[in-house]
Protein backbone atom coordinates (compact mmCIF):
# COMPACT_ATOMS: atom_id res chain seq x y z
CA UNK A 1 0.00 0.00 0.00
CA UNK A 2 1.24 3.90 -0.37
CA UNK A 3 1.96 5.58 1.89
CA UNK A 4 -1.02 7.98 1.40
CA UNK A 5 -3.11 5.48 2.51
CA UNK A 6 -5.44 5.18 5.45
CA UNK A 7 -7.93 3.85 6.90
CA UNK A 8 -10.68 6.76 7.83
CA UNK A 9 -13.60 5.42 10.80
CA UNK A 10 -16.66 7.14 11.39
CA UNK A 11 -15.84 9.77 13.88
CA UNK A 12 -13.30 11.14 11.23
CA UNK A 13 -15.79 11.39 8.31
CA UNK A 14 -18.32 13.08 11.19
CA UNK A 15 -16.16 15.28 12.28
CA UNK A 16 -14.89 16.63 8.13
CA UNK A 17 -18.97 17.24 7.25
CA UNK A 18 -19.11 18.93 10.61
CA UNK A 19 -16.63 21.36 9.03
CA UNK A 20 -13.52 20.79 11.51
CA UNK A 21 -10.47 21.78 9.38
CA UNK A 22 -8.09 19.69 11.00
CA UNK A 23 -9.88 16.99 9.56
CA UNK A 24 -9.84 18.15 6.36
CA UNK A 25 -6.10 19.14 6.20
CA UNK A 26 -5.42 15.50 7.33
CA UNK A 27 -7.32 13.65 4.57
CA UNK A 28 -6.32 15.88 1.88
CA UNK A 29 -4.15 13.86 -1.13
CA UNK A 30 -4.68 10.71 0.80
CA UNK A 31 -6.27 7.15 -0.41
CA UNK A 32 -9.17 6.85 1.77
CA UNK A 33 -9.80 2.97 2.72
CA UNK A 34 -13.72 2.65 4.86
CA UNK A 35 -14.75 -0.16 6.51
CA UNK A 36 -18.43 -0.99 5.19
CA UNK A 37 -19.34 -0.42 9.16
CA UNK A 38 -18.46 2.89 8.74
CA UNK A 39 -20.70 3.48 5.67
CA UNK A 40 -23.46 2.12 6.99
CA UNK A 41 -23.04 4.63 10.64
CA UNK A 42 -22.51 7.65 8.48
CA UNK A 43 -25.41 6.96 6.11
CA UNK A 44 -28.02 5.96 8.80
CA UNK A 45 -27.82 8.59 11.49
CA UNK A 46 -31.14 9.69 12.88
CA UNK A 47 -32.43 13.05 11.21
CA UNK A 48 -29.99 13.10 8.32
CA UNK A 49 -31.21 15.11 5.07
CA UNK A 50 -31.43 13.82 1.88
CA UNK A 51 -29.34 16.50 0.87
CA UNK A 52 -26.72 15.47 3.51
CA UNK A 53 -26.70 11.82 2.54
CA UNK A 54 -26.44 12.74 -0.84
CA UNK A 55 -22.96 14.43 -0.38
CA UNK A 56 -21.74 11.49 1.91
CA UNK A 57 -22.39 8.96 -0.83
CA UNK A 58 -20.48 11.38 -3.17
CA UNK A 59 -17.72 11.19 -1.08
CA UNK A 60 -17.92 8.01 -0.13
CA UNK A 61 -17.78 6.94 -4.00
CA UNK A 62 -14.31 8.42 -3.94
CA UNK A 63 -13.65 6.25 -0.97
CA UNK A 64 -11.81 2.64 -1.27
CA UNK A 65 -15.46 0.77 0.57
CA UNK A 66 -13.63 -2.41 2.54
CA UNK A 67 -16.29 -5.50 2.60
CA UNK A 68 -16.07 -8.03 5.74
CA UNK A 69 -13.97 -10.75 4.02
CA UNK A 70 -12.73 -13.90 5.72
CA UNK A 71 -8.95 -12.45 7.31
CA UNK A 72 -10.82 -9.42 8.41
CA UNK A 73 -13.75 -11.76 10.41
CA UNK A 74 -10.75 -13.92 11.89
CA UNK A 75 -9.03 -10.81 12.87
CA UNK A 76 -12.01 -9.12 14.50
CA UNK A 77 -13.13 -12.02 16.10
CA UNK A 78 -9.01 -11.68 17.61
CA UNK A 79 -9.42 -8.36 18.66
CA UNK A 80 -13.25 -8.92 20.44
CA UNK A 81 -11.69 -11.51 22.47
CA UNK A 82 -8.45 -10.08 23.37
CA UNK A 83 -9.45 -6.37 23.68
CA UNK A 84 -13.28 -6.37 24.50
CA UNK A 85 -14.58 -3.96 22.18
CA UNK A 86 -17.39 -3.00 19.93
CA UNK A 87 -18.28 -5.05 17.44
CA UNK A 88 -18.29 -2.29 14.60
CA UNK A 89 -14.66 -0.91 15.95
CA UNK A 90 -13.18 -4.61 16.05
CA UNK A 91 -14.28 -4.54 12.43
CA UNK A 92 -13.05 -1.12 11.96
CA UNK A 93 -9.71 -1.68 13.44
CA UNK A 94 -9.28 -5.33 11.84
CA UNK A 95 -9.46 -3.79 8.42
CA UNK A 96 -6.99 -1.15 9.28
CA UNK A 97 -4.79 -3.99 10.51
CA UNK A 98 -5.44 -6.21 7.23
CA UNK A 99 -4.27 -3.46 5.15
CA UNK A 100 -1.30 -2.77 7.30
CA UNK A 101 -2.86 0.82 6.90
CA UNK A 102 -3.06 3.50 9.98
CA UNK A 103 -6.49 4.14 11.12
CA UNK A 104 -7.15 7.62 11.38
CA UNK A 105 -9.71 8.37 14.47
CA UNK A 106 -10.75 10.82 16.64
CA UNK A 107 -12.29 8.00 18.90
CA UNK A 108 -9.38 7.45 21.98
CA UNK A 109 -10.95 3.86 22.46
CA UNK A 110 -9.04 2.71 19.61
CA UNK A 111 -5.41 3.11 21.89
CA UNK A 112 -6.27 -0.07 23.33
CA UNK A 113 -5.79 -2.23 20.87
CA UNK A 114 -2.38 -2.99 20.73
CA UNK A 115 -1.12 -4.22 17.29
CA UNK A 116 -3.03 -1.25 15.69
CA UNK A 117 -1.52 1.55 14.20
CA UNK A 118 -4.19 4.67 15.45
CA UNK A 119 -3.50 7.85 14.86
CA UNK A 120 -6.17 10.03 16.99
CA UNK A 121 -6.92 13.35 16.21
CA UNK A 122 -7.63 15.19 19.18
CA UNK A 123 -9.38 18.81 18.73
Amino acid sequence: MSGDSIVADTSLIINLFNGVAEVQELITGRSLFISIITEIEVLSFPNITTADKTLLKEFLSECYIIDIEPTIKDITIEIRSKYKVKLPDAIIAATAMYFDLPLFTMDKGFTRINDLQAVILSL
